[in-house]
């Protein structure tokens, strides 16, 4: 019905006032019924899409009477442990040892193991390298850092760059005798851990060497 009753036709300038304000108050009510359906829209549209939603269920189901990757790797880690021990301990002048976090130490001397001042490594140390190369080429499962250390003469700086070079030079080393780069890490500790008393020859002698610690990739 409309709301307001038509002019007489005669009057054509209050005919088109009449059209005009029908149309308006047209207008605003399919405006408000619009913003009405609005928010119904949203709510049928969530519900759809949460009919729709489905979680994901796996092909294999896990097998949840098989140990996990974590409580596989330690035995087998053991057992590599003990090849490598058995593997190295007879080697002259390499000291093993097993690490509180179950990683494994080889302690190399590195008194006679470089010129002085320099980071290539002599025949002896290479002697030693060879074999750890070896043994380490037989358990590729592995982490191996190579950590540098010095006595304490000279600066602080300058042992520790030092120590640096050298590590990264017996990690090289390693390298070419074929154990993969991507196992290998290098670093270097200058004289900040001493094992011996770096006050007497005999210490700093023994506080001039390599550390590789050797540990199960994660």
């Amino acid at each position: 019905m409309l709301s307001h009753p038509l002019p007489h036709q005669g009057h054509p300038g209050r005919v088109r006032i009449w059209f005009q304000l029908t149309l308006d108050r047209s207008c605003r009510k399919v405006s408000t019924n619009v913003s009405r359906l609005i928010p119904l829209l949203f709510a049928i549209g969530s519900l759809l899409l949460s009919a729709c939603a489905t979680t994901a269920v796996p092909d294999v189901l896990p097998d949840l009477d098989s140990p996990s990757a974590e409580a596989r790797s330690e035995p087998e880690w053991l057992a590599t442990r003990a090849t490598l021990d058995d593997s190295l301990s007879g080697t002259h002048g390499i000291d093993v040892q097993a690490m509180d976090d179950g990683g494994m130490l080889l302690r190399l001397p590195a008194a006679e193991g470089f010129p002085r001042n320099s980071a290539e490594p002599t025949r002896a140390l290479q002697a030693m390298l060879d074999k750890v190369a070896s043994v380490l080429d037989e358990a590729p499962a592995t982490t191996v850092k190579v950590l540098g250390h010095t006595d304490s003469l000279g600066s602080e700086l300058y042992n520790l760059e030092l120590s640096i070079r050298r590590a990264e030079a017996v990690m090289e080393y390693l390298r070419a005798r074929g154990i993969n780069l991507v196992r290998l890490h290098a670093d270097g500790r200058g004289e900040a851990e001493p094992i011996a008393d770096n006050a007497t020859v005999a210490g700093r002698a023994i506080n001039r060497r390599v550390e590789i610690v050797v540990r199960p990739m994660d």
